[in-house]
């Protein structure tokens, strides 16, 4: 992705439609402000403070040839890894600056320049997994979103 590229990409999401009663997704935002994408996930209720969730998102350039994923995993209510993942690779990398959970909201931010071959226009989806059984994705089934949005 390029240093000067900013945007916005928003998916909203159907309320009821979760396979969890734990937890359901309401909205995901990527926001770019050209060094930084800020994820960040609605809920239609408080997010869950038992159990394991993790909020992700999964994120392929334009062409197909890069994917990432970006995530934010909490136990019982409390953040114990953000990180994002070059998933042709396999490679693993820990994000230090934190995510935050509070009320209906989880937003963490991942550093561009770790997003090498994204590009400025890439597909995105985002995934809410709770005790390891996925819970809600936005948008529905294998679709994706575009960023920046339309």
């Amino acid at each position: 992705m390029s240093k000067a590229a900013g945007g916005e990409s928003i998916c909203k999401d159907k309320a009821g439609d979760s396979a969890s009663k734990v937890v359901d997704l309401a909205q995901a935002r990527l926001l770019s402000d050209g060094t930084e994408l800020l994820a960040t996930f609605n809920t239609v209720a408080n997010v869950p403070t038992t159990g394991t969730v993790l909020y992700s998102v999964r994120a392929w350039s334009a062409a197909g040839s890069k994917e990432y994923q970006l995530g934010a995993k909490f136990k019982d209510g409390k953040e114990i890894a953000t990180f994002l993942v070059d998933v042709g690779s396999g490679q693993q990398e820990n994000i230090t600056n934190g995510a935050v959970a509070a009320g209906k909201q989880v937003s963490g931010r991942y550093p561009l320049a770790k997003l090498e071959g994204l590009g400025d226009k890439f597909e995105w989806s985002a995934k809410v997994t709770v005790d390891g059984t996925e819970a809600d994705r936005c948008p529905g089934g294998d679709v994706r979103s575009r960023f920046p949005g339309a």
